[in-house]
């Protein structure tokens, strides 16, 4: 039973989203995946939402499944699930194309306030795409493993 779950877990392994990296966002709304983030490890469907800190945060499209498993388990009428299915009205499901970009809507994009270079940060189970001049605004300090690990008590 223990090789068949590990087995099972490993079918499922993807490789995590580290780094940071800048890459320009054409006339159309598209822009380049970072290389770093593409291949088999990694997903080729991905969903783009907007995050409170005015940023896109990115899934892969399995793992954003998962999360709306609990979409399913909430009855019709519950709050949370009406604010999810609102959630889910400007989600955009999109496929890296093979120059490896994916086209970010206008909507999302002027939500982020993303106009000409967009700034890719890995955050593990997802990454981020986010103006440069925002994300230099809120970074106050350079992290380091010891202090996360510190205030996470890993």
């Amino acid at each position: 039973m223990e090789g068949k779950v590990l087995s099972s877990m490993s079918s499922r392994v993807r490789e995590a989203y580290t780094d940071t990296f800048e890459h320009s966002i054409d006339a159309k709304g598209r822009v380049t995946v970072p290389a770093e983030w593409r291949g088999e490890k990694f997903a080729l469907r991905l969903c783009i939402v907007p995050s409170e800190e005015k940023c896109l945060k990115v899934y892969s499209a399995e793992v954003m499944a998962e999360k709306m498993l609990l979409l399913q388990q909430a009855p019709v009428n519950d709050p949370r699930r009406k604010m999810l299915e609102r959630l889910a009205s400007i989600t955009q499901s999109v496929s890296i194309d093979a120059q490896g970009r994916v086209m970010v809507k206008d909507k999302l994009r002027e939500m982020a306030s993303l106009t000409k270079i967009a700034l890719f940060k890995g955050a593990f189970d997802h990454f981020q795409i986010w103006d440069p001049g925002r994300a230099k605004e809120i970074e106050n300090q350079q992290l380091t493993w010891e202090q996360v690990a510190r205030e996470v008590g890993l």
